[in-house]
């Protein structure tokens, strides 16, 4: 039997494969996650997690609000979320959120839980995107890549260059024109529509139920999302006083505990709002969540807990604005800006824009320290 030597690769070979191998460790090395640790810009932060809030429920579960912002979401969103936020407490047990099937043209609750070993927390994720794609299918024909709601629609036919490609079929075609929608013609309807899924989650309680106030209650909102929420709880507030709109949305900002804003965006769309002559930002009309916070103070009855706003910004997300403390901070609300990177930069030249503004609540770091506070709870994953 005769045995063969291993089969050797040419010297010039090999010579020829170091220029990819030098490139390949070059790229590795000028790749970087700046603010991976995140960093908290305000001094002497202190913040309870969600994780801290099931003791305050006595009894009954803590709940949480997910809001989603521009670009097609749906049940999935919901699934991932909870299960990273859960990943971080230790012994916690979730249930998942069920997986929608059907186009349904309204806002989909999706419930979910968390028991943890300090009670429970109850998830309710209002997923509105179901009302934006009819009109964003108008766009299907441009789009390279088709997404699930253009299937079927004709291939684009003219050559793009594959970042252009991507950066069109998501942030141009599919995300913007949720903004634009809703600073349009159908701002009244997405606002009614969030108002009936806010009074189906949050507007069973009776109003003689006064222990419904010391409920804790959490919102999280991702970039226009939170404007949505906070335009539709100030016009359910302007409804008629005793009414089941206004008691809610009274009763909602008296028990919230935490407000958490990933790719704050209230500098940019209360652009919208405001008339011509407003002037700088020193003389900028309120926008709807200093006008809320604004009628908390003043319903004293009711507002006697901490309210703590966390504003989560990644630097290089071109649509993330961090939150002036001095704007919103006040009587009884603290506020806290902190810088995440949710995708590496390459070559400190540019971290790819779709990541850097829709990975927020898939980032690790966020996750934690919304599940957890800080310092950390001690029911957290060491």
């Amino acid at each position: 039997m005769t045995i063969r030597s291993p089969k050797r690769r040419p010297a010039a070979t090999l010579l020829r494969a170091v220029p990819g191998v030098l490139a390949g460790l070059l790229l590795l090395a000028a790749c970087s996650t700046p603010y991976r640790p995140p960093v908290i810009l305000e001094r002497d932060t202190r913040f309870p997690g969600l994780v801290d809030l099931p003791a305050q429920a006595r009894g009954r579960s803590a709940e949480v609000l997910l809001v989603h912002g521009i670009c097609t979401h749906d049940a999935r969103w919901a699934q991932q979320v909870v299960a990273q936020l859960g990943r971080s407490i230790d012994g916690a047990t979730v249930s998942p959120a069920s997986i929608a099937g059907a186009d349904t043209n309204d806002i989909e609750i999706v419930p979910s839980t968390v028991d943890t070993a300090a009670g429970r927390l109850r998830f309710h994720a209002l997923i509105w995107s179901p009302l934006t794609t009819p009109l964003k299918r108008q766009l299907c024909d441009d789009q390279t890549d088709k997404s699930a709601a253009c299937t079927g629609a004709p291939p684009y036919p003219h050559r793009r260059a594959l970042w252009n490609a991507r950066l069109k079929d998501t942030l141009i075609d599919d995300c913007l024109p949720d903004a634009l929608i809703y600073q349009g013609v159908a701002r009244d309807t997405i606002q009614l529509r969030m108002r009936e899924a806010i009074l189906r989650v949050l507007g069973s309680v009776t109003p003689s139920d006064e222990e419904a106030d010391k409920l804790p209650l959490v919102v999280i909102a991702h970039s226009m999302g939170s404007k949505i929420m906070f335009d539709t709880l100030l016009r359910m507030g302007e409804e008629a006083p005793g009414s089941r709109a206004a008691v809610t949305a009274r009763r909602t900002m008296a028990r919230l505990r935490m407000l958490v804003m990933a790719a704050n965006q209230l500098p940019l769309l209360s652009l919208a709002d405001q008339p011509l002559d407003t002037g700088s930002a020193r003389t900028a009309q309120p926008d709807s969540l200093q006008r809320l916070l604004h009628q908390r103070a003043g319903d004293g009855r009711r507002t006697a807990a901490t309210l703590t706003v966390v504003a989560f910004s990644d630097p290089n997300d071109a649509l993330s604005y961090t939150l002036p403390a001095q704007r919103y901070a006040g009587q009884g609300v603290s506020v806290h800006n902190i810088l995440v990177s949710n995708a590496p930069t390459w070559l400190g030249l540019l971290e790819r824009p779709d990541r850097a503004h829709l990975d927020y609540l898939n980032n690790p770091d966020v996750g934690r320290l919304v599940a957890c506070g800080v310092p950390a709870s001690a029911l957290c994953v060491k």
